[in-house]
């Protein structure tokens, strides 16, 4: 069922960011990134990072131009203890490379609307 079956239309916002300028650059496309510098994202996050959004593409190379969801429904992968479905929680971003998790306290970044447990992925409203 598409998301638009649920509640009505789904509106997405994505932006083009840059990805590093030095050092390996390994994005996949669908991984959760964090701002890094003015307009750049990266996969590469340390634990409790704020998650920009969703990379909409595979990107390898350095200093290269790469489109970013930044609000809307994103699916991330997530490693840990499974998000909290309760209206509030969101989630924040974990130390392996492109998933999120859910945070240590408080609430996170976004709301999180479904934890699929069997695939762990979470489903994410920026």
């Amino acid at each position: 069922m598409a998301y638009g079956d649920v509640g009505g239309p789904v509106t997405e916002l994505v932006i083009t960011c840059s990805t590093k300028s030095s050092g390996t650059v390994d994005i996949v496309k669908g991984q959760a990134v964090a701002l890094t510098g003015n307009y750049v994202v990266d996969n590469d996050t340390d634990d409790e990072d704020v998650v920009l959004g969703q990379a909409l593409a595979d990107c390898a190379e350095r200093d290269t131009a790469i489109p970013v969801k930044v609000r809307g429904i994103c699916v991330f992968e997530y490693v840990g203890t499974a998000p909290t479905v309760d209206g509030q929680a969101g989630v924040l971003a974990s130390n392996t490379d492109g998933k999120v998790k859910a945070p240590a306290s408080g609430n996170g970044v976004g709301i999180n609307l479904k934890v699929d447990t069997s695939a762990t992925e979470v489903h994410v409203l920026l």
